[in-house]
């Protein structure tokens, strides 16, 4: 062994998608902590605009690693799952890179992964820490696309045994997650679970002159804004009628900006409803992603049902230090629903009532004040539980225990 920790992930640097901007972040950490660091990732494609990238470099200290693997659209099931196991077949080949250290940190995206680090730990000894972004397969479950019984049930159930058993470390996002975890998986401690939540992986700014005239809007309406993952976690359908139901009120305007395989879905009602009062964007980065939020007045989170303790939807945390208020339309036993009342940063309307969402962003637009008074809160709130260097020093503090 001649390095500290890997990092296996199917996204990093230099893609943009938050999984992998929030792995690079803490690998940059690490390394700068006088750790040496290494990632085995995925070659670019989908979440990436640079050309040419190399298959080995090294980058902020951290040595980087990239194979090539099968890449089909991720907008059915079918390609998603032929991208988790091809990706997940080129990390097995390579297996004998995650014998050059003594961690190994590994992520639940794609679900299969953790299979490569626990052979790893078996056949070098190297130590284990899993991070679940995502619970499967019970995301599976809620969401369909997974049935109960079937061979991928199977197959992950095998590797929860395994994982959780020989994991020296698992890092959940909530204590909400953390909980869920320790009542559905066997052979797991509330000592060996670490909740690190996610942060804000982009910068904030100010408005530039046309910030509202580049999405379509001017500056005196009331723009709701919903960014990121569009897919099978996320519930869409209630911001959809919502817009359907104010699309004569010109004073209130939605902004759309994401992917997943839930897009289609969002363009065709748009244009089926003639929703004048919406705008619909790919996914942004940068300088684009920043004014987005500079002209929000409005965020909303959202998640389908079933899902209690088994994810948490990482563009909050961009909510939060973006500073306005918070809807979410989440169920009432979610951790986002109780957050955003109890820290009076914003409304939690149940899932599928259009009608209550609607008062609701009536309210705000009518309450410029209470709108201001609850941004402080949120962006109080992110600095004080959710800020980047609080992450940082908990990972750190992990490997510098399990290298003792």
């Amino acid at each position: 062994m001649n390095g500290d920790i890997l990092f296996l992930c199917q996204f990093f640097y230099p893609e943009v998608v938050s999984s992998a901007t929030l792995p690079f972040d803490t690998a940059k950490h690490l390394a700068s902590q006088n750790f040496k660091v290494g990632a085995l990732c995925g070659y670019p494609k989908e979440y990436s605009t640079e050309q040419n990238v190399i298959k080995r470099e090294t980058v902020s200290n951290v040595d980087i690693k990239r194979i090539k693997y099968l890449q089909f659209s991720r907008k059915s099931t079918l390609g998603r799952l032929v991208n988790y196991f091809s990706f997940t077949l080129s990390a097995l080949l390579h297996i004998r890179e995650l014998k050059k250290y003594r961690a190994v940190i590994v992520y639940s995206n794609p679900p299969i992964l953790p299979a490569v680090a626990i052979l790893a730990k078996k056949l070098y000894k190297t130590k284990l820490v899993f991070v679940a972004y995502d619970i499967y397969p019970e995301i599976g479950y809620a969401s369909g696309s997974i049935t109960k019984g079937n061979i991928i049930d199977r197959l992950m159930q095998l590797i929860n045994i395994s994982l959780y058993k020989n994991a020296d470390k698992v890092v959940s996002l909530t204590d909400e997650m953390k909980q869920f975890l320790l009542t559905n998986r066997r052979g797991i401690a509330a000592d060996d679970i670490v909740t690190i939540a996610n942060w804000a992986h982009e910068e904030t700014c100010a408005k530039s002159e046309n910030s509202y005239a580049q999405f379509g809007y001017s500056d005196d309406q009331f723009v709701v804004s919903y960014f990121g993952n569009m897919g099978t976690c996320q519930d869409i359908d209630t911001l959809l009628h919502t817009a359907n139901l104010m699309k004569t009120n010109d004073n209130v305007r939605f902004l759309i900006i994401g992917h997943g395989n839930k897009t289609a879905y969002v363009k065709n009602f748009i244009e089926k409803n003639h929703l004048s009062n919406v705008q619909f964007f790919d996914y942004l980065t940068g300088e684009e992603f920043q004014q987005a939020v500079a002209i929000t007045s409005a965020f909303i989170v959202s998640l389908e049902k079933g899902l209690v303790g088994t994810c948490a939807p990482s563009k909050y945390y961009s909510y939060l230090q973006g500073q306005h208020p918070i809807i979410a339309i989440v169920e009432e036993a979610s951790y986002l629903a109780k957050e955003v009342e109890e820290e009076k940063i914003g409304y939690f309307v149940p899932i599928g009532d259009s009608n209550q969402l609607k008062k609701r962003i009536e309210s705000l637009y009518s309450n410029p004040q209470d709108c201001k008074i609850m941004g402080e809160r949120a962006k109080k709130l992110y600095l004080g539980k959710y800020d980047k260097p609080i992450a940082m020093e908990k990972y750190s503090n992990i490997f510098s225990q399990l290298m003792e």
